[in-house]
């Protein structure tokens, strides 16, 4: 009896759609505040992409979520590192782009 509720929570598990995530960084070369005034996306140096779902107007950018509680922070940590030319890691959703955690890369 447990074998089968075993092989049947692994095939649940394996036919749940995964969002797996990515890391990249570099120095953040564009920001941009979208035209409904919230969503704030951006493009690190040696990022390519041109599916990204986040927000459909600019597909090639990955954007930081207005919905996290970490929102503000994460915002002044990328305005931050944009004004002094500091390196940043973010890792994303890679179906979306959406960061989902990111920090800065002390030389």
């Amino acid at each position: 009896m447990k074998i089968r509720w075993l092989f049947a929570l692994m095939l649940f598990c394996l036919s749940m759609p995964m969002s797996f995530a990515g890391d990249y960084n570099g120095k953040i070369i564009q920001i941009n505040i979208g035209y409904d005034g919230k969503t704030i996306t951006l493009i690190p140096e040696g990022w390519v992409r041109s599916d990204c779902t986040c927000y459909p107007t600019w597909p090639s950018m990955m954007c930081l979520d207005a919905t996290r509680v970490s929102h503000n922070f994460e915002k002044a940590l990328v305005l931050s590192a944009k004004a002094r030319g500091q390196k940043v890691n973010f890792v994303i959703n890679e179906s979306s782009c959406y960061v989902e955690a990111m920090y800065e890369l002390i030389d």
